[in-house]
């Protein structure tokens, strides 16, 4: 991921694609998005906040497509939601197509084909959530996608204002970049959550529910060397079957679930400047990972790097 500050200079995103003929309602062309993760065309400011990304995109008009044939099953696929700050983006996705401009939100799904365009000049917020943290599996999301959400009243006004006021501020930000990355990813699940509630039977939104809480129960205690698959089962008064196959649905486990969030939140202290001067096996054990060994051999799988070797990468942070 790239970590310039959004107030940094812009990075102009690449195209690989060759320009066809766009049909919207301005000239422009027509651009294939490949990765699950690239920008719409344009002019681009990307952060990372732990695992949700922001992005500041401003562009011409024009189409952007992700067709069928560049998706791969892949656990990185995510949630896309967008807030225009100027201009307006049309959605296309699962059969429905919305807009949005002003305070409103609109999102999309990377795991399956969608179609953006932008009819005139933009500039635009987007966040990059990985599925995992909205409490939805990834088919769960196809009743919410290309329909455009009120910015204007409850949690959709909070998150409106909270996408905004990163652009206007992102760049005070140098540490516990989890923690804005934590706060942005639970608005939307709130706002999501709502959303559901008028589109989906009683019982897939008390699952949706539970699932959340869930999720909120064990990041709150991944230090804890306590934290089973079982203890979260009773906790919640449900068996420990029944926990496995809501995991399964997001297709992956309690187990795994917990073990990924604790390496998640290891990298993001790695990186953080105010916790240098913690040993690397400190920043494991106040993920719950307490030996050592184990513990880099873990983020090694995952991430590729040692958590030693990972810290190090840090790009020094400008005061």
């Amino acid at each position: 991921m790239d970590m310039l500050p959004l107030g940094g200079p812009r990075a102009s995103v690449p195209d690989r694609s060759p320009p066809v003929a766009a049909a919207v309602p301005a000239p422009g062309t027509a651009r294939i998005i490949r990765g699950h993760d690239e920008s719409v065309h344009g002019s681009a400011v990307r952060r990372a906040f732990g695992d949700v990304t922001i992005t500041l995109v401003t562009g011409e008009a024009h189409e952007a497509i992700r067709p069928g044939r560049h998706i791969r099953p892949d656990p990185g696929e995510s949630l896309r939601v967008f807030r225009a700050l100027a201009g307006e983006i049309h959605v296309h996705q699962d059969g429905r197509r919305g807009q949005a401009s002003g305070p409103q939100i609109i999102c999309c799904d990377s795991s399956r084909p969608y179609r953006l365009v932008f009819p005139r000049s933009f500039h635009l917020v987007e966040v990059l959530l990985p599925h995992r943290h909205l409490g939805m599996a990834v088919g769960d999301t196809e009743k919410l996608t290309a329909t455009g959400w009120c910015g204007r009243l409850g949690a959709g006004a909070l998150l409106s204002q909270l996408l905004a006021g990163l652009h206007d501020h992102g760049t005070e930000i140098h540490s516990a970049m989890d923690r804005v990355g934590a706060t942005v990813a639970g608005l939307t699940a709130a706002v999501l959550a709502d959303r559901l509630r008028h589109v989906a039977a009683e019982d897939e939104v008390a699952r949706h529910g539970l699932m959340l809480n869930i999720q909120s129960y064990i990041r709150e205690r991944l230090s804890d060397p306590g934290l089973t698959p079982q203890a979260v089962a009773e906790h919640h008064n449900i068996s420990l079957r029944y926990l496995q196959r809501i995991f399964q649905d997001h297709g992956t486990s309690p187990a795994r679930w917990i073990r990924d969030e604790r390496l998640a939140r290891c990298r993001s202290e790695l990186r953080d400047p105010r916790l240098e001067h913690l040993p690397v096996g400190v920043i494991g054990e106040r993920s719950g990972l307490y030996q050592a060994s184990h513990f880099s051999r873990l983020f090694r799988d995952r991430y590729g790097f040692t958590p030693r070797g990972y810290r190090t990468m840090r790009e020094p942070v400008s005061t």
